[in-house]
Formats: C-alpha cells, structure tokens, sequence
C-alpha cells in the first residue's frame, strides 16, 4: 500500500507539471484542429522539405547554366563586300553596223554565317550530363512525396492516440470519482464496525488504482500533444 501511494503521488507531480502550459480542461476532442489542416502545416514548415526543394531549384539552375555554357561554341560572323564593275554590251545592225555599249554597276554583297566549334564527344556528354540532372530532379520529387507521406501517416496516428487518450482521460476521471464514493461509504461502514479490513483494503486499493491509471492517461495524452504539437510546428488546439 505505502510503495503504490509513493508511486502515485510522484506521477501526479510529473503529471501537473507537465500540464503546466495544457489543461485537462483545454485538451478536448472538439478542441482539436482538423487532421487535414495540421497535414498541410506540417509539410509546409518540414525542415526536410524545403531542403529538398531547395536541392530541385539548385539542380535546376545547373541544367539552366549549362544549356548556357552551350553558347561560348557558337559564334557569329557578319560581313559586306560591294565594288564597281563595268560590263559590254555588242549589238550588229544590218544598217547601222556594230554598236558597243559599256555599263557601269556597284555591286554590294552581303555575308553572314553561324560557327559552331564543339566536339563531337563533348555534345554526347553534354547531353548525357543534362539527362542525369533531369532524372536527378524527378528522383527529388518521389523523395519530396514519401516525406510527404510520412509525415501524413505519423500525423494521423498521434492524432488517433490523442483522440483516444482524451476519452479515455474522461473515463477515467468518472472510474476515480465512483471509486472514491465507494471508499467514503466503505470507510463509513469500517469506522462503524460493519465492514472487515480485507473489504476496506481493497476499497482503498481501488480508489488508488484508479486515480494511478487517471494519471497515465493524462500524461499519455501530453506526450501525443506534445510530440503532435512539435511536428506540426504550432499550436494544434482550436
């Protein structure tokens, strides 16, 4: 009897201090913000996803850069050419004879041409290179999905275990009050004589044991809001 009222009394202190900052009276089913709700918070401020989608925007930008780099192989060249020329003309006549005409013309001429100077190798690694980012990326984004889930699948289970401690908070705290009634009639008949001291033990017992499994269910219920509350990364109460 002594040890089991030495280990309640120091749960009970464990107890209350842990619901220094959430009370019995706060901590409701109806209280909870929707799973849903907690689900998009808790991707949104995952650590893990960010880092994963700053790793896509990098691999992004080195495919960018080096379709980039692409451009230093090519280059451009322009140019113009223009001259005077002069051209005969002969016509014969059967009268008139043979007649010469002499023309003058300004020819311009214009250039322009594209210069591609890269390897053959070089294009085929380039392209290999560009391919291993790509699937890199799509790599990321599975990567991103299943942390998506895992966070999905262990909100859900501390939300169900909250759920469940809760209730079973409320039930025990109607299992504790019925016990200490029967202790304050068992007591009343003990004094009285009516009662054998077997009997008044186990009325004692029971009143202990049920306010010890009251406590375990208060501080069961803290530690899923507690770790609940830490994954979402903000409060998870109404």
């Amino acid at each position: 009897m002594k040890k089991l009222t030495t280990i309640l009394i120091a749960l009970m202190s464990f107890t209350g201090l842990s619901f220094s900052q959430t009370t019995a009276t706060q901590l409701k089913v109806e209280n909870l913000r929707p799973v849903e709700e907690l689900m998009a918070v808790a991707i949104g401020k995952s650590s893990s996803i960010k880092a994963l989608e700053i790793s896509q925007l990098q691999t992004d930008q080195e495919i960018a850069m080096k379709r980039k780099k692409w451009l230093q192989h090519v280059s451009l060249a322009a140019g113009v050419n223009y001259g005077n020329g002069i051209m005969s003309d002969q016509l014969v006549g059967d009268q008139s004879g043979t007649r010469v005409t002499y023309l003058s013309r300004q020819n311009v001429t214009y250039n322009v041409g594209l210069n591609l100077r890269l390897p053959f190798t070089e294009v085929s690694s380039r392209k290999h290179e560009i391919k291993i980012q790509q699937l890199e990326i799509e790599k990321l984004d599975y990567e991103q999905e299943s942390e998506e889930e895992l966070i999905k699948k262990e909100i859900v289970k501390l939300y169900s275990d909250l759920k469940h401690y809760i209730k079973s908070i409320e039930l025990q705290a109607e299992v504790v009050e019925s016990n200490e009634m029967s202790l304050t009639v068992a007591e009343g008949y003990f004094k009285s004589g009516k009662l054998p001291l077997e009997q008044y033990r186990m009325a004692i017992e029971s009143n202990f044991s049920s306010k010890l499994e009251f406590e375990k269910a208060k501080n069961e219920a803290w530690l899923a809001y507690t770790t609940l509350k830490t994954i979402v990364g903000e409060e998870i109460l109404k």
